[in-house]
């Protein structure tokens, strides 16, 4: 019998529950980082540094930028969000395989059509600029295109954009790369929104034979491919989560900071106070978001 995509556990929280809290801790900390007063020292963010050194770093930050780059960040988001609807509803489809009836696997089939044709125009969205979210650098058309047979179903879809994408700098040595991908089959750069070759994460084609199998009503296929395909969806997704929260934090944090230069009794914060803050709040931003997806990478799957 199909097992259940979800994870072992009943205390477990949803991966939606999860990316709320999340996204808590972030605006929680983001709270303080104006005169952060930190009580214990992470050794690789407060290590001193020479006067000299300090005097010719600038801390001029550019809070526009980061304010701009992140309604492009949680566009990202939202489309995430989607997918993983899109993933978890497949992933119902698929763990009630194995008892449905033929008609019931045909019906089946035909919601998974629909959830491929709702998944290829999420990954088609575009930038308020009129740009495409995920065609890579230099995206002019369309990167994802879906092929079709003489019934209009789906058979094949093809990315057209790049794998590369571009790093935003923010001033003071500090940078983001906000967009993502559309795929990535490479060893390196940025993780692909739909297909990765290091998670493992296929969403359309495993989309594409769950429906077929459903339509020839191989179920030990489902049982056997299409189940496990899906969950490496889920940590695909997952993982996305984790990086575009560490990517939002390092932005509120910079707009932060480039909005609130003053201690609290009104005098100007220090060069060594302002690098130690910055230092310190991308430091947890990253360490905090790294903890995320580490902690639920570790959460058995049945």
């Amino acid at each position: 019998m199909a097992g259940r995509i979800s994870r072992v556990g009943t205390s477990k929280p949803s991966t939606a529950s999860r990316v709320a809290a999340a996204k808590a801790a972030r605006a929680a900390a983001v709270e303080g980082v104006g005169g952060v007063q930190r009580t214990a020292p992470v050794d690789e963010v407060s290590r001193a540094e020479s006067p000299s050194s300090i005097a010719m770093k600038s801390l001029e930050l550019d809070g526009t930028k980061a304010a701009d780059l992140k309604v492009q960040v949680e566009a990202n988001e939202q489309a995430l969000n989607d997918l993983q609807i899109v993933q978890s509803q497949a992933g119902e489809i698929a763990e009630k395989a194995a008892e449905a009836t033929p008609e019931a696997l045909n019906e089946a089939a035909g919601k998974v059509d629909e959830l491929l044709e709702e998944g290829v125009t999420i990954a088609n969205r575009k930038t308020e600029e009129g740009g495409f979210l995920f065609g890579g650098e230099q995206a002019k058309s369309e990167p994802f295109e879906a092929k079709k047979d003489a019934d209009g179903k789906i058979t094949e879809v093809n990315y057209r954009g790049t794998s590369e994408v571009g790093v935003e700098q923010l001033g003071s040595g500090f940078s983001v790369t906000p967009a993502i991908p559309g795929e990535n089959t490479e060893a390196t750069g940025a993780v692909g929104l739909v297909k990765d070759s290091r998670t493992g994460g296929d969403l359309f084609g495993n989309l594409i034979s769950l429906r077929d199998n459903l339509l020839a009503n191989e179920k030990e296929a489902i049982v056997e491919r299409d189940i496990p395909a899906l969950k490496k969806d889920a940590e695909h997704l997952i993982q996305h989560f984790g990086e575009v929260s560490a990517t939002q934090m390092m932005l509120d944090t910079v707009k932060a900071l480039a909005a609130d230069i003053e201690t609290t009794d009104g005098q100007p914060m220090s060069t060594v106070d302002k690098l130690g803050n910055i230092r310190y709040a991308l430091h947890r931003a990253l360490t905090d978001n790294r903890n995320f997806i580490q902690q639920d990478l570790l959460q058995p799957i049945e």
